[in-house]
């Protein structure tokens, strides 16, 4: 299995699909194809585990939906405030394309482990921390508004807020 250190995230308009460019512990790159059919569901996976799991909320189960819903907003916020800017991975002309068929997800209260199964047999994984799957959630969701998919997937405390105002066509993020 594939270790992977570091990616960026991209949407590709001629593709309609969101490509993770990977760096391996190898220190290989690897582009991993996500389509919007299996994201959606990797999305609502992780949303409803912060929703119900995620230690800010977790420790405050006697308060309403509001609240958490506001404290959900300032963790996704300062974890978006706490996003260092890195330099972007990029791939080169020998590093594999996969799409990713299936994800395995594993999640404790510090850490989630992804699993990528590809078309090709192939496994990556690539872990993150909680604040880091925030952050990571938060990209994706810049991404989704610039592939002009529906946003229904969203919880309204994954607003705009946090996002600029315009994001551009060639814009990608890590």
């Amino acid at each position: 299995m594939i270790t992977l250190q570091r990616i960026t995230s991209e949407y590709i308009e001629s593709e309609d699909r969101i490509r993770l460019i990977a760096i391996s512990d190898a220190e290989k790159t690897l582009i991993l194809w996500l389509t919007q059919r299996l994201l959606v569901r990797l999305i609502a996976h992780f949303l409803g585990w912060l929703e119900k799991e995620a230690p800010e909320v977790a420790r405050s189960s006697a308060i309403g939906n509001e609240t958490k819903s506001a404290l959900q907003e300032m963790a996704q916020q300062s974890a978006a405030a706490k996003l260092q800017e890195q330099s972007a991975v990029t791939a080169n002309s020998d590093s594999a394309a996969l799409l990713v068929k299936e994800i395995d997800i594993k999640m404790s209260e510090a850490v989630v482990l992804l699993v990528f199964k590809c078309d090709d047999g192939q496994k990556a994984e690539l872990s993150f921390t909680i604040q880091q799957l925030r952050q990571w959630l938060g990209m994706i969701h810049q991404l989704w508004r610039q592939a002009e998919w529906p946003v229904s997937v969203w919880p309204d405390w994954m607003d705009d807020k946090q996002q600029p105002d315009s994001v551009s066509t060639d814009s990608s993020v890590h």
